[in-house]
């Protein structure tokens, strides 16, 4: 019997690794509500906007995942948000190669650079953002 490969979360994976690379920084998929967002700052949210699975047959390198994301950087100023959001670029082209649990980079992209995306109903913080994208493949067997 064949058993069927498990696309990876590469949502999961992003935020793992990101998590991992920005010390200090509260990376997250859905944003505290609030005050409690001024109070999480810097934040960085991972939102998956698209993306299609390449499955040409059962074999490892043949599955793959290829989201998109768009990714906020929010920062109690604007050039703090700025700065962070050039962070996450700069990690984002280490990714290829880091594995987690859920699966293997395999290649990322950059669709949009770092843009202002203005946050009007909080005055108290900013936020930048911009499209990446990436290519995860299910981890490696050991067996």
């Amino acid at each position: 019997m064949v058993t069927p490969v498990v696309l990876p979360d590469g949502k999961q994976i992003a935020i793992t690794l990101l998590t991992a690379a920005l010390d200090g920084v509260h990376v997250t998929g859905k944003l505290p509500e609030g005050k409690a967002l001024t109070a999480a700052l810097p934040v960085v949210r991972v939102l998956r906007i698209g993306g299609v699975a390449t499955m040409r047959g059962w074999a490892d390198p043949a599955v793959r995942d290829n989201p998109r994301f768009s990714v906020d950087c929010y920062a109690a100023d604007d050039a703090l948000a700025m700065q962070l959001a050039r962070r996450v670029c700069a990690e984002w082209e280490l990714l290829p190669g880091q594995a987690t649990a859920d699966g293997i980079v395999t290649a990322v992209s950059q669709e949009t650079g770092p843009q202002d995306r203005p946050e009007d109903p909080n005055a108290d913080l900013w936020r930048v953002g911009m499209t990446l994208g990436m290519s995860v493949s299910p981890p490696r067997s050991t067996s």
